[in-house]
Order: C-alpha cells, then sequence, then structure tokens
C-alpha cells in the first residue's frame, strides 16, 4: 500500500470513528437528558459514579504527559501526544459536576443527616464552593500546559529554546502538584463524605493512584486503536508499548499495595465507624461477589498476564489486558460510591443509568480523536529531549 492509499485509508478511519464517537455521545446524552426526569435517585448516583470515573481518566491522561515530561522522558513523545489529546474533555466533567449541584439532594447523604462535629466542613455552600474552584483551576492549568506546547513548538527544522523547555517542565510540575491536591479533596468530598462517619488519611492518594493506573490503560488502548491513523506509528514500536506497559503495571502494583494498607489499617483497627466501609462492600451480600471481581479483574490478573515480556510488547495483547483494567476501575468506582447509599442492593443499572457512561465514552472519543486530527502529530518539544 502506498503512502497516499494509506492516509486516505487512515482519513477514513478517524472520519468514520468521529462519527461513531459524535453518535454515541448524541444517544447517551439524550438519554441522560430523560434520566434527569424520570430516572429517579439511581441515576444520580451513577451520574456521580461517571463523574468520578470518565472526569479521572481525561485528567489523568493530561497528568500523564505532565509527569513524562517533568521526567525528561526521551521515549515518549507519542505517548505525551496521545495524553494531552484528552483536555477537550475537561468541560464535559464540569457539566457533570454542575447536574451534581442540581442533584445533590440525591446523593449528598449528610445534607439529610448532618454530623455536628463537622458542620464546618461539610456544609452545602463552602462543599460545592471548594470543589467548584478546584476543578476550574485545575481544568485551566491543564489547558494552559496544553496550549503552551502549541504556542512554544519550534518551527520545523529547529530546536526548541531552552526558555521554552522550561516553561513546559515548569507547567508540568507545577500540574502534578495541583492534581494531587484537588484529587485528593475530591475523593474526601465526594467519596469518603457519603459515609460522613469514615475517614482516611490515605484515601485521597488511594483515589488518584487509581486514575493513572487507568488513564494509562486508556493510553493503551488509544495507542493501539488510532496510533497509526494518527500518524504516530513511527513513536509507537514495540519499545514503546512495553514501556507503557510497564507503567500501568507499576501502577497497579502501587494501587494495590494502598488497598491492602487501607484495608489492613480498617480491620486490624476494627473501630465502628471505619468498619462500616469495609463491611458493606467485603462482607455485605451482594457486594461482595463485586469486590472479589475488582481484585480478580483489576488487581491480581493485570499483575500476572503483565509478567509475559510478550504480552506488554505486543499491542494486540497488550489492549486486551488495558481493557480489563479499564473496566476493573470502573467497577471499583461503582463500589466506592453505591454501597454508601444502598448497601443492600446493586443499584444504578436501569437502561437510563447506563446512558451517562455510554455519554462520556462518546464525548471523551470524539475529544481525543478530533484531537489527534489536528497537527503537529508529536512535539518538537518532546523530540528535542535527549539523555544526559
Amino acid at each position: 500500500m502506498n503512502a497516499t492509499a494509506a492516509a486516505v485509508e487512515d482519513l477514513d478511519w478517524s472520519a468514520r470513528a468521529s462519527r461513531i464517537a459524535a453518535a454515541a455521545a448524541v444517544l447517551g446524552g439524550a438519554g441522560s437528558l430523560a434520566g434527569l426526569f424520570l430516572g429517579g435517585e439511581e441515576f444520580w448516583w451513577m451520574l456521580l459514579v461517571n463523574f468520578l470515573f470518565w472526569g479521572g481518566i481525561a485528567q489523568g491522561m493530561i497528568i500523564w504527559a505532565a509527569i513524562l515530561r517533568a521526567a525528561q522522558a526521551t521515549w515518549a513523545a507519542g505517548v505525551n501526544r496521545i495524553a494531552r489529546s484528552a483536555v477537550h474533555f475537561l468541560p464535559v466533567s464540569l457539566v457533570l459536576f454542575a447536574l451534581l449541584f442540581a442533584g445533590r439532594e440525591h446523593w449528598l447523604t449528610w445534607l439529610h443527616h448532618p454530623v455536628p462535629a463537622k458542620a464546618k466542613w461539610l456544609n452545602e455552600g463552602f462543599f460545592f464552593a471548594r470543589n467548584a474552584a478546584a476543578l476550574l483551576v485545575l481544568t485551566g492549568l491543564s489547558y494552559w500546559y496544553v496550549l503552551a506546547y502549541r504556542r512554544l513548538e519550534p518551527r520545523e527544522g529547529e530546536e526548541p529554546s531552552d526558555h521554552a523547555a522550561a516553561v513546559v517542565n515548569r507547567l508540568a510540575i507545577g500540574l502534578i502538584l495541583a492534581y494531587v491536591v484537588v484529587y485528593t479533596l475530591l475523593a474526601f468530598d465526594l467519596v469518603m463524605s457519603l459515609e460522613p462517619h469514615w475517614y482516611s488519611t490515605l484515601f485521597g492518594a488511594y483515589y488518584f493512584v487509581g486514575n493513572q493506573y487507568a488513564a494509562m490503560a486508556a493510553i493503551i488502548i488509544v495507542a493501539t486503536l488510532a496510533g497509526r491513523a494518527a500518524g504516530l506509528e513511527k513513536h509507537l514500536d514495540s519499545h514503546r508499548f512495553s514501556d507503557m506497559g510497564n507503567l500501568m503495571m507499576g501502577f497497579g502494583i502501587l494501587f494495590s499495595g494502598f488497598v491492602f494498607a487501607q484495608w489492613l489499617t480498617i480491620w486490624y483497627g476494627n473501630i465502628p465507624e471505619e468498619a462500616t466501609y469495609l463491611h458493606h462492600r467485603l462482607y455485605l451480600f451482594p457486594w461482595r461477589a463485586v469486590g472479589i471481581a475488582i481484585l480478580v479483574i483489576l488487581m491480581f490478573g493485570p499483575f500476572l498476564l503483565l509478567q509475559s515480556r510478550a504480552a506488554k510488547s505486543t499491542p494486540g495483547r497488550l489492549v486486551w489486558i488495558a481493557a480489563m483494567v479499564f473496566a476493573g476501575l470502573w467497577l471499583e468506582r461503582w463500589m466506592l460510591v453505591v454501597p454508601a447509599l444502598a448497601p443492600g442492593r446493586l443499584a444504578g443499572l436501569g437502561p437510563l443509568c447506563w446512558s451517562i457512561p455510554i455519554f462520556c465514552a462518546g464525548s471523551l472519543a470524539l475529544a481525543i480523536i478530533s484531537s489527534l486530527r489536528q497537527g503537529p502529530r508529536v512535539s518538537g518539544l518532546d523530540l528535542a529531549l535527549k539523555l544526559e
């Protein structure tokens, strides 16, 4: 196949993918709009689950670009290009948060059962003001970082200036630090406060490390399905896939370690307000089966499969492991939220509830595809990185 035919085929592929993603976003959006009026309280629970999952995935992809830039990863030009492509989903995430504010009576448990000892922190006005401000700041920093790449892009055949590289490096470090603070706040406020008598100082790190684990899985999925169509095949060879597989495995181990550290502490402490959290998710029917499934799908399964060097360096095999991680983290976010609201049943599985992930998946795919169709293929700022 000559270069012209390959370009036409890639253009056709991206056009088809855009149409499919747009159709999913439209249909899912229509179902979600209906769910706002007809879905009942379970619809709002699933809105929270999917805000946490899809917003975390999109932001986590951008943070991977910042992490690899801050680490001066010379191999990651193609990976960084894919990671930055998720930035246009962040306004969608802000809209989802605004909807959550509108439906706060359906999911914020402490609105109906206030905790006097935490009234200064868990009060409605301050709660939504601080989280909205944090999300707006992080979204602004993410756009600043992505747009800085475009503004400081060197001309073809030229090396980027030291000033341009320094600006991007500083923005990357600032974005990572802001992410840690903001997503720790979101973990405490939007998840931990659903059971306001329970607390864990480790929960913030557990939450955003899980995001990074699944975000790398999302990058692998995009690299496998769209890498060649986006003209990134030169920068996504088997060695790069192996590196991405190693990063995913490393964060899987770190995530599993946080799970073990947190749950072991709850188990041996045996403090009633902490033990309730564990009891709902590991001992109470029907959530115990979900917890076991998460252990297999999200922790043990990927760890064992990623021991194979061939599995990590072969995109067609690695993408299935990445899909397993991706699905596993959605289950985990579901189990973080819903047992706090309906401990005795598997809630949130109605047809209108499923329109939300369809809308989010279509919107994220559309954001990524539209970004990858724009130039440059990869940034000269990343290509100029050298081992020292």
